[in-house]
């Protein structure tokens, strides 16, 4: 089986990281907490999570800016 994920990207700028998780239209943004966001189409599948203040639980203090593609 073949992993949906799509790419992941950081933003040193504004210290957030989004993981891509299918291509598609975002219909609905749900707040998991302060620092957590769910992004999904009509159908409710996820397009995307969000993370905020990414360097605190993920250590990206010195991590460049960033977009890394993965293979599907």
């Amino acid at each position: 089986m073949k992993s949906p994920l799509q790419k992941i990207e950081y933003d040193k700028t504004v210290d957030a990281l989004y993981v891509y998780a299918l291509k598609g239209v975002v219909h609905k943004t749900y707040k998991l907490n302060s620092r957590v966001l769910l992004d999904v189409d009509k159908k409710g599948k996820l397009i995307g999570i969000e993370v905020l203040d990414a360097s605190i639980p993920f250590s990206l203090g010195k991590v460049q800016d960033r977009e890394t593609k993965i293979a599907v």
